[in-house]
C-alpha cells in the first residue's frame, strides 16, 4: 500500500517529512519514507493554485483582441482550466505520485482556496472517481509535534470537497466580472485618452468603494462647535469628574453658544455662578473581573502589531508567515480565536519555558480557570478545521534559535498574548455617581484598579510607553468604593464649567484599519440598509476571509487605485476615485452584492445547491450592467470628474516643486520590486525628472525629499551606507549636472 501527502507549498511539505521522519536534502520539495501512516509515504508539493481558469483566448482566438467590443461580454458555456506553465513539471509529479497510490491524504491549507488547490489537481489527474481512499489532515501547526498529531486524526473528505466547490464557484464568478467589466473600461476610458488597466472585481471594487466612502466622510467634514456643561466634585479626597446632558454640537444652521445658554438655563443654573451644591441622586460601585478576550486571529495579530511596534501590515504579514513556516507558530490566516484543549494542555506544560525565551523577568502566577469560563476559548479537535488561533507551538523559540530581531519580537508579543489565558481576571471597580445639581444631571462613570491580572503580561503600545517606575507605580495605585464614601441624599461640592470643543474629523484611513477586528471590511455590513443582507454580511464578519482581503488590499495596490505610505496610510489615486464613481450605480461594488453571494457560498458548501445557479445570476448581471453602461456613459462628465480628482491628487501627493522644470514631484510605488526603485517623479511628460527614494542604502522620505527640493540640502541625515558596508552621516544636497541639464544627487559628509 502507498500512501501520497499532498502540501500546498514546499515549506509545508518539507515540515511534513520533518514530522513523517521522511529524509530529504536542501530545500526538497518532496520526498518518500517508511513512516507510522504507510510503509511507502511519500509527501508530494504544489505551489499554490496549479491549475488555474483559462485567458478568455483559450476558449475563442478572437479575445485575444482586449478592444473588441462587440464580442463582450464573455461567458463560456463550459469553463476551461490550464496547467500553469511554470509549474507543469511539479504537476506532473505529482499526478504520478498519486497514480501509484492507494490512499490520499490532502494536507493542503485549511481555507477554501486550499481545498480547492487539492481538488483541482485530484480533478485533473483524474482521481476523484472513487477507487482511492482520501482523506484530510489539517495543518494548525508545522512543529514536529503538531504534524505527528494532525496525520493521526485524519478526517473525512467530503466537507472538504463542499468546500472546494464553493471556491471554484467564488473564482468562476469572479472570472466573468474581472474579465468582461476590466476589458469594457479599460477600453471605453482609453478612446477618451484616459489610460491604464483599470480592473473592476466584487472584492477589490468594494473594497475601494468603502475606502472610498471613507475618505468621502473626511473630504466632507465640516467643523463644528461643541458646548457641553461639566462640574467635578470631591470623593476621598480624590477629584472626581462630573459630566452632565446639557451638551450641544453645531449643526452649521442654529447658533450653538445660544441653543446652549439656552438649555443650562432651563435646568435653573445661573450663567456666572461656577459654585453649586449637589446631591447625590444614586451611587453605584461594582467589583468586576474580567477575563482575557479569545486569542488571535490574523487581523488581531496585525492590528496588536501595529499597537505594540507600529509595524504595517505588510510586514507583519511577512513575520507571521515566516515564524509559521519555521514551526514556531500555528497557522496565521484564521478567522477565529478559538484553541483546542490539546493546544491549552501544551501552553499549561510549557508555561514556564515560553516565559524563560521572552525573557520576562516579573513573576507570573499560573492559574487554572474553571471549565464554564474556558468553554468560550475551545473547540473541539473534530470542528476545528480552519478555525484556530494563532498561538506558539510546542517548538520555542529560545534564545538560541538563529531568528531576526522581526521573527522574535512578533513571536514574543504572540506568547504573551496566548499567556493571558493561563493568568488571572483583570479586576477593578466599576463606580457610577449621579449628582443632581438644581435640575441638571450630572454623571461619573469610572474604573478604579483593583488588580491588573492578565493585562500585566502584555507589551505597552508603542505611542504610551512610560518608564517602569511609573508602570509600577500606576499598577499600584489603590482602587476604592464610592459606595464607601457617599449614599444617595448627600451634598457634596461641586464646581461647574464649560467643556468648549470642536468636532474632529476621521483620522487618515490606514491600511490596518481594513484587516482587524471590527476593521473596515468586517463592518460592512454598515454600509448595507436592507435589514437582511446587512445581517448576513454581519453573520459573515463582512467581506471576505483575512486571507481574501489581504488578496483585495495587494490588487487594489498593484492596480495603481491606492497607495500606501510608509506610514501605512492609504491613499486613494486619481484612477482609483475614477473607478469608483463609474461604479457608483452598479452592484459590482455594493457590499450586497458580497452578501448575496456569501449566501450562495454557504448554500453550495452545505450541497442544497449547485455553483451553476451563482454562475447564471453573474452573467446576468453581466448582461445587465452592460446595458446600463452604456446608457449612462458621458465622455465630458467623466473627464471633468477625472481631472478634478487628478489636481487634488497631486496637489495632495506632490514632495515640491522639481527643480527642472517647475512641475510636481509626485510619489511612485514600486509594486513590481517590493519598494526597490520607489520614486518621486515629475508629472510634466517632457521632464520626467526622477528622485529615487532608496539612495546610498537609506530610504528618503516624503519630508527629507520635500526639505530636498525646497531648499536644496537637508539637515544632517544618519545611515547612509558606502558599497562596503561603512555607515557615514552627511546632508543631502542637489547638485547641478549642466552636461547632462539636470540635478544629481550627492551626500555632503559630515564627522
Amino acid at each position: 500500500m502507498t500512501t501520497v501527502v499532498i502540501a500546498e507549498k514546499p515549506d509545508q511539505a518539507r515540515a511534513y517529512m520533518d514530522g513523517l521522519g521522511i529524509k530529504y536534502t536542501g530545500r526538497a520539495g518532496g520526498g518518500k519514507g517508511a513512516t507510522f501512516l504507510d510503509q511507502n509515504t511519500e509527501v508530494v508539493s504544489a505551489a499554490g493554485h496549479l491549475i488555474e481558469l483559462c485567458e478568455p483566448e483559450k476558449y475563442d482566438p478572437v479575445y485575444k483582441d482586449r478592444d473588441r467590443m462587440d464580442i463582450l461580454p464573455i461567458i463560456p458555456g463550459k469553463f476551461a482550466y490550464d496547467i500553469r506553465e511554470e509549474v507543469k513539471s511539479k504537476y506532473f509529479q505529482i499526478k504520478n505520485a498519486i497514480d501509484h497510490a492507494n490512499r490520499i491524504i490532502v494536507a493542503t491549507d485549511k481555507d477554501n482556496e486550499g481545498a480547492a488547490i487539492a481538488y483541482n489537481i485530484l480533478l485533473q489527474a483524474r482521481a476523484l472517481k472513487g477507487y482511492k481512499q482520501i482523506l484530510r489532515a489539517y495543518p494548525s501547526a508545522l512543529n514536529k509535534e503538531a504534524v505527528q498529531r494532525q496525520f493521526k486524526h485524519l478526517e473525512k473528505i467530503e466537507p472538504t470537497w463542499f468546500q472546494a466547490r464553493a471556491a471554484i464557484a467564488r473564482s468562476r464568478s469572479d472570472w466573468l466580472i474581472g474579465m468582461n467589466f476590466s476589458r469594457l473600461y479599460t477600453h471605453k476610458l482609453k478612446v477618451m485618452g484616459i489610460k491604464g488597466n483599470f480592473a473592476v472585481g466584487r472584492a477589490i471594487s468594494t473594497t475601494l468603494n468603502l475606502i472610498c466612502q471613507y475618505n468621502q466622510e473626511i473630504e466632507d467634514f465640516v467643523e463644528q462647535p461643541i458646548y457641553e456643561l461639566v462640574g467635578k466634585t470631591i470623593v476621598n479626597g480624590q477629584q472626581i469628574p462630573l459630566k452632565s446632558q446639557v451638551r450641544i454640537v453645531g449643526d452649521g444652521v442654529n447658533d450653538p453658544q445660544a441653543q446652549f445658554w439656552e438649555r443650562v438655563k432651563a435646568t435653573g443654573i445661573q450663567p456666572g455662578n461656577a459654585k453649586y451644591w449637589g446631591k447625590v441622586a444614586k451611587v453605584e460601585a461594582k467589583e468586576m473581573q474580567k477575563y482575557p478576550p479569545v486569542l488571535m486571529t490574523k487581523g488581531d495579530l496585525y492590528k496588536e502589531m501595529a499597537r505594540v511596534a507600529g509595524w504595517t501590515q505588510a510586514r507583519s504579514k511577512k513575520v507571521m508567515q515566516l515564524n509559521y513556516e519555521q514551526g514556531y507558530q500555528t497557522y496565521p490566516r484564521t478567522d477565529s480565536g478559538k484553541i483546542t484543549p490539546y493546544m491549552y494542555d501544551y501552553l499549561k506544560r510549557l508555561f514556564p519555558t515560553y516565559l524563560a525565551a521572552i525573557g520576562a523577568t516579573e513573576p507570573y502566577e499560573m492559574v487554572e480557570h474553571a471549565p464554564e469560563v474556558l468553554k468560550r476559548y475551545f473547540t473541539s479537535e473534530a470542528s476545528a478545521g480552519a478555525h484556530l488561533a494563532i498561538i506558539p507551538t510546542e517548538k520555542v523559540m529560545d534564545s538560541n534559535v538563529d531568528v531576526t530581531d522581526d521573527q522574535r519580537l512578533m513571536y514574543e508579543v504572540v506568547v504573551r498574548k496566548s499567556l493571558t489565558l493561563l493568568l488571572p481576571p483583570y479586576r477593578y471597580v466599576s463606580n457610577r455617581l449621579g449628582v443632581l445639581v438644581e435640575q441638571a444631571k450630572f454623571m461619573a462613570q469610572e474604573t478604579q484598579l483593583l488588580d491588573q491580572g492578565w493585562k500585566k503580561i502584555l507589551l505597552p503600545s508603542k505611542k504610551k510607553r512610560t518608564s517602569k517606575a511609573k508602570q509600577a507605580k500606576q499598577s499600584l495605585a489603590p482602587g476604592f468604593n464610592f459606595t464607601q464614601y457617599v449614599k444617595e441624599g448627600d451634598v457634596l461640592p461641586v464646581k461647574l464649567g464649560i467643556d468648549k470643543g470642536k468636532t474632529k474629523p476621521l483620522p487618515p484611513l490606514k491600511s490596518i484599519q481594513i484587516y482587524d477586528k471590527g476593521g473596515l471590511m468586517e463592518r460592512a455590513h454598515k454600509y448595507v440598509t436592507d435589514e437582511k443582507y446587512a445581517k448576513i454580511l454581519k453573520e459573515a464578519k463582512g467581506i471576505g476571509t483575512s486571507a481574501t482581503r489581504d488578496q483585495a488590499m495587494q490588487s487594489l495596490q498593484d492596480r495603481g487605485y491606492v497607495i500606501v505610505d510608509n506610514k501605512d496610510v492609504i491613499t486613494v489615486t486619481a484612477a482609483g476615485w475614477l473607478m469608483n464613481w463609474l461604479l457608483r450605480d452598479s452592484q459590482v461594488n455594493d457590499p450586497i452584492l458580497t452578501a448575496k453571494w456569501e449566501e450562495e457560498y454557504t448554500r453550495i458548501e452545505k450541497g442544497t445547491v449547485t455553483s451553476a445557479e451563482l454562475i447564471n445570476a453573474t452573467a446576468q448581471l453581466i448582461y445587465n450592467e452592460f446595458a446600463a453602461v452604456e446608457a449612462k456613459w458621458n465622455v465630458d462628465e467623466i473627464s471633468n470628474y477625472y481631472e478634478q480628482r487628478k489636481q487634488a491628487y497631486e496637489q495632495a501627493t506632490s514632495a515640491g516643486k522639481c527643480p527642472i522644470c517647475g512641475g510636481e514631484m509626485l510619489y511612485h510605488q514600486d509594486r513590481r520590486h517590493k519598494g526597490k526603485y520607489d520614486n518621486y517623479e515629475c508629472n510634466n511628460d517632457a521632464c520626467k525628472y526622477r528622485i529615487y527614494a532608496n539612495y546610498a542604502g537609506k530610504h528618503l522620505s516624503q519630508k527629507t525629499i520635500a526639505e530636498l527640493l525646497a531648499k536644496g540640502k537637508t539637515k544632517v541625515l544618519r545611515g547612509f551606507v558606502t558599497k562596503d558596508g561603512k555607515k557615514y552621516n552627511g546632508h543631502l544636497k542637489l547638485r547641478n549636472d549642466p552636461a547632462n541639464n539636470t540635478m544629481k544627487l550627492q551626500v555632503e559628509r559630515v564627522p
